[in-house]
């Protein structure tokens, strides 16, 4: 089965993103896969043992209650949902799930970020659509 993928952090747009891609895989008898992509950064501990800082650890389980809330979400049975968590650069995880065969488009959020901040900072979805192998729906 084909599958969306949609790339959510929590705001208001992947929110917005996240039920167009619903509504989408369910018109297209898709199935949904929700990814939360967490910075990587793991420090390392007593005996060389990797440990997770607090603000990482209370970050992934946010992660964790929001990907289960967007699950939940979708009507069933009719879309299948499966959720990631992921870890590594927002735009560059997405673009590299985006390789399985079984994905056909990718959803993310638009972020209203001003014109120098977009020049300073880019954005996940600026940078998805440029290195993607997928199609990508900004949804704003």
């Amino acid at each position: 089965m084909k599958r969306i993928l949609v790339g959510v952090d929590g705001s208001t747009e992947s929110r917005a993103a996240a039920g167009y891609a619903a509504r989408l895989a369910q018109a297209t008898h898709s199935a949904l896969e929700f990814a939360y992509v967490l910075p990587a950064i793991n420090e390392t501990g007593i005996g060389g043992a990797t440990t997770m800082p607090a603000w990482q650890t209370e970050e992934t389980d946010r992660a964790r209650v929001l990907l289960q809330e967007m699950s939940e979400s979708v009507p069933r049975p009719n879309t299948p949902v499966e959720t990631s968590l992921l870890e590594g650069g927002a735009a560059h995880r997405l673009a590299e799930e985006a390789r399985r065969a079984d994905i056909w488009l990718v959803v993310v959020g638009h972020r209203g970020r001003g014109a120098v901040e977009r020049l300073l900072l880019g954005s996940v979805a600026d940078q998805l659509t440029q290195i993607s192998p997928k199609p990508v729906l900004v949804f704003r």
